[in-house]
């Protein structure tokens, strides 16, 4: 009779860091003092000792996509909505909040192979009411492998992934207060290719055009903040707004105050999972009270000083729209290191060099120095915006330079 085939394959996974260090056990001083006697039968005594690495670890099965296998049958599915520390708040299929710990294993496992539990991870869980009076507390069990997901760099060199499995990423920006920086929304718009998200770019605090963001503009603000000026700011918004419009971005003009746009932002949210981020300050939390009010979400008001937006928003948060689909709050940001995107691949995010790369002379190409690029003659000829090409290269030096030092 043949034997029934295990389902899954055999992992190793190590314990939790405090328990590969073997306590100390024997006190051979204490003992002579008090029982001098009984030295020489402590010397023959057999003693259990670990061994080395081979004991740190425990094995596991997982399926195809390295997620452990669990008996679906005994436990509930759920979506993160937020993390507060070591605490994810999910809600079950009914829509009910949990408060839920993740289980040493499974956080072990992502670790090693990405980041861990994050907002929009669609998870399963065990019940824990019992232990806890009745309250909704449980433990993560499993988390299902990631359709999409919004990355970046952190300080210490490391993914950060703010938001998965989100359809599509509002790029929120905002007109003045603070001031308009396309050089962002192009980094947003490769992290966006990057994890598989469709693009939206919303400009909002419309109430404030006419208004434009020109180079001298750019350079006095530069100047207060003592950061370099962007020798290649946008003349007025208008013109970036046609220069992503062109390209085939969707843009939507939007005012939380004066209610521009807010119809057409709720046509894009509709029935999607959108993730909001954006600049601090530039609005985030506003537009979303003005099409949901029931939200209440805090809201803070911009410097006047060196125009730089407060943090009001701490952490990522998940909401139901009443008028269907979900939307991921985030915390503003000041700067967006680009993560795993490598010199090679930065060119596939910029939809304008596309139909002019395979007329290179060189087939890895990086379109700055070489000889014969049809990119760089397109720029030349004025068929590709010179900004976007300098925002290009900026992002190109830091991928070479990542890479260099990796």
């Amino acid at each position: 009779m043949a034997r029934k085939k295990k389902k899954g394959r055999k992992v190793r996974v190590d314990f939790r860091r405090n328990r590969q260090q073997r306590r100390r056990s024997d006190e051979w001083t204490r003992r002579y003092h008090a029982e001098r006697d009984r030295l020489a039968d402590e010397r023959t005594s057999e003693s259990v000792r670990i061994k080395g690495e081979l004991s740190r670890k425990r094995t596991i099965l997982v399926d195809e996509q390295d997620a452990p296998i669990v008996d679906e049958a005994l436990w509930r599915r759920g979506i993160v909505c937020a993390v507060y520390g070591l605490i994810c708040r999910v809600a079950d299929e009914t829509g009910q909040p949990w408060d839920c710990v993740v289980r040493r294993v499974l956080r072990t496992l992502l670790i090693e192979q990405r980041s861990s539990v994050t907002v929009g991870d669609r998870v399963w869980f065990s019940d824990h009411c019992r232990e806890h009076g009745g309250e909704r507390v449980g433990v993560i069990e499993r988390v299902e492998p990631r359709r999409s997901a919004l990355s970046r760099r952190d300080r210490r060199n490391r993914e950060h992934t703010i938001v998965a499995n989100a359809d599509q990423l509002l790029i929120v920006a905002s007109i003045a207060q603070p001031a308009l920086k396309p050089h962002l929304i192009d980094r947003y718009l490769v992290a966006a290719g990057k994890g598989d998200l469709r693009p939206v770019i919303c400009f909002n605090k419309w109430d404030l055009a006419p208004e434009t963001v020109t180079l001298e503009q750019e350079r006095e603000w530069a100047a207060r903040s003592r950061r370099e000026p962007d020798t290649l700011a946008a003349t007025t918004a208008e013109g970036v707004i046609t220069e992503f419009e062109r390209l085939g971005y969707r843009c939507i003009r939007t005012s939380a105050t004066r209610g521009d746009g807010l119809e057409a932002l709720r046509v894009e949210l509709r029935d999607h999972m959108t993730v909001l981020s954006g600049q601090s300050g530039v609005g985030k939390s506003s537009l979303l009270n003005a099409i949901q009010p029931e939200l209440g979400l805090a809201v803070r008001e911009v410097s006047t000083e060196n125009e730089k937006g407060r943090h009001t928003t701490s952490l990522a948060t998940l909401f139901r729209l009443d008028f269907g689909g979900y939307v991921i709050d985030t915390p503003g940001i000041r700067q967006f290191d680009l993560w795993g995107v490598e010199p090679g691949e930065l060119e596939a995010y910029f939809v304008e060099f596309l139909p002019w790369i395979p007329h290179c002379r060189f087939n890895d190409c990086h379109h700055s120095v070489e000889e014969g690029c049809a990119v760089v003659a397109a720029v030349e000829r004025g068929e590709i915006s010179v900004r976007r090409y300098y925002s290009y290269l900026k992002m190109l030096e830091e991928a070479a330079a990542r890479r260099d030092s990796a």
